[in-house]
């Protein structure tokens, strides 16, 4: 950089939540991997490169969030400060594949690409925004695909960003693939100077966009949970069953990716609404069917999971937001759900296609409760009251996590442009998103398992499945991708049927 970054505004206690995971390597990044797809001819004879370089400059343009840094990540206060350039040669890289591949080892080849970015802690990040765009491709005409094949994977530091917000990116990038190609005249030799007048400024923090009230009930009652009675002072046999307690290391983020096809996609949802549910709480069902299945009821008596819950709807109206929902940034709260013993031995003793379904029912109408409550008492306004967060994370170490699994479902994006999705003709030519896929990292001290669900209009849904090494059994994860991959091709449980 060729001037130290200047002070915007201090991290939000969200934002700072993830910051401080990211300086002990307990949080690294998060990724939203999409397929694009185009024909050879809309490239005119350019590179792939030079077109996302493009496109990517113009990006980060109308993001300002892409062109901060983080300082003082390590100090109780940091800051998030504007970068008075980005060398784009850091922040894009292009991946050619040296053969070609079908779509499985194609697949497998990009897992193993994203586990090590997930593996990756940000460099500089006083200095540097931190994220990077990947983009993996066959440079070469198919005999069996006429059109341009690429995976481009967004992976950024959490304080930037959530798991809407990276779809926001994709979104936006398809955006500017669609447009003229115009190279924006601050952009030379690859790197953007950013214009003394930005175009925009980074959103509030969530503490500000939304107002949270918390009473004095609820305050006390955290406190003393956190700091007197305590999560950990509860008999071992109350505690739910969540993989090996907490550790750091060895640190090395497991993937596993469960694909829905489209045609199975549209009986999964029909079955979800006849049955007065949706998507997510039924993966909840189905992964807590899994694990219940395969753990003895000796070794795990009771599960609890966790749903991220978006918090753009939730913004204050006196804020100049032009779209909430487009809101690029951190905005988001959590939703737990506990299984008892009679709700685990009920699955494992009959996993019935009724049982599940009606599992599911009640589990959207507890989470549907759950979101009617906010922003009254809502544990994130508790964060602020967090001094000390190095020593909050590292006095988890060696103690049970709180989660078995977590939920997390970012919707599903449009993947055709914008007014040309029933021109059949027009869309043909342009450049669209055939699939997408949201990963994390490995959660030192979080859930054990977390279920990152992303999807495309009319296309397929993927699952992908992270975890920390050593956690959990790696054959465990293996079984519950097996089964959620048997279960969600037939379109979900069936009525009068157990489950296979």
């Amino acid at each position: 950089m060729t001037s130290i970054p200047q002070p915007i505004r201090p991290l939000g206690p969200c934002e700072v939540y993830s910051s401080s995971r990211h300086a002990l390597g307990f949080y690294r990044c998060l990724a939203n991997t999409c397929r694009y797809a185009v024909p050879w001819s809309v490239l005119q004879g350019k590179s792939v490169p030079d077109v996302l370089e493009a496109a990517v400059a113009n990006l980060v343009l109308r993001l300002p969030r892409l062109s901060v840094a983080i300082t003082g990540d390590e100090a109780s206060r940091p800051y998030f400060a504007s970068v008075s350039s980005l060398d784009l040669s850091y922040h894009l890289e292009c991946v050619e594949l040296r053969a070609e591949l079908d779509f499985h080892a194609r697949d497998s080849h990009l897992l193993h690409m994203l586990e090590a970015q997930h593996n990756r802690l940000w460099p500089d990040v006083g200095f540097r925004p931190p994220w990077k765009v990947l983009a993996v491709y066959d440079p070469r005409p198919s005999q069996l695909e006429d059109r341009l094949i690429l995976d481009i994977v967004l992976a950024i530091h959490h304080s930037l960003a959530d798991g809407r917000s990276t779809a926001i990116f994709q979104a936006s990038l398809l955006d500017e693939l669609n447009k003229p190609l115009v190279r924006p005249s601050c952009l030379e030799d690859h790197v953007l100077r950013m214009p003394s007048k930005p175009h925009g400024h980074i959103s509030p923090p969530q503490e500000e966009l939304v107002k949270f009230t918390t009473s004095w009930r609820f305050l006390a009652g955290t406190l003393w949970n956190e700091f007197v009675s305590g999560w950990l002072c509860k008999p071992a046999t109350d505690l739910p069953w969540a993989g090996a307690p907490i550790r750091p290391d060895p640190y090395q983020t497991r993937l596993r990716l469960v694909t829905i096809p489209a045609k199975a996609v549209s009986q999964l949802l029909a079955n979800c609404r006849a049955n007065g549910t949706t998507l997510t709480p039924l993966l909840h069902v189905l992964i807590l069917t899994s694990l219940a299945r395969r753990l003895t009821a000796e070794a795990a008596t009771s599960f609890q999971s966790c749903t991220p819950v978006d918090l753009r709807p939730f913004i204050q109206s006196g804020f100049h937001v032009a779209d909430p929902a487009e809101v690029f940034g951190v905005l988001v709260t959590s939703a737990s759900h506990s299984f008892n013993s009679s709700r685990v031995s009920g699955l494992r003793e009959q996993a019935s296609g009724e049982k599940i379904w009606s599992l599911a029912q009640t589990l959207r109408q507890e989470l549907k409760d759950w979101v009617e409550t906010i922003p009254q008492d809502d544990m994130v306004s508790m964060l602020r009251w967090i001094a000390n967060w190095r020593g909050f994370w590292l006095n988890k170490v060696n103690k049970p996590r709180e989660h078995t699994f977590e939920v997390s479902n970012i919707g599903s994006l449009h993947g055709s442009p914008e007014n040309t999705a029933n021109a059949d003709r027009e869309t043909g030519s342009k450049w669209q998103i055939v699939r997408s896929v949201m990963s994390q990292c490995a959660i030192v001290a979080g859930p054990a398992l977390c279920a990152s669900v992303s999807g495309v209009v009319g296309g397929p849904i993927s699952i992908a499945l992270s975890w920390q090494e050593g956690i959990i059994e790696s054959e465990l994860v293996e079984g519950v991708a097996h089964d959620l991959q048997l279960w969600m091709n037939q379109g979900g449980p069936v009525h009068g049927q157990r489950l296979p």
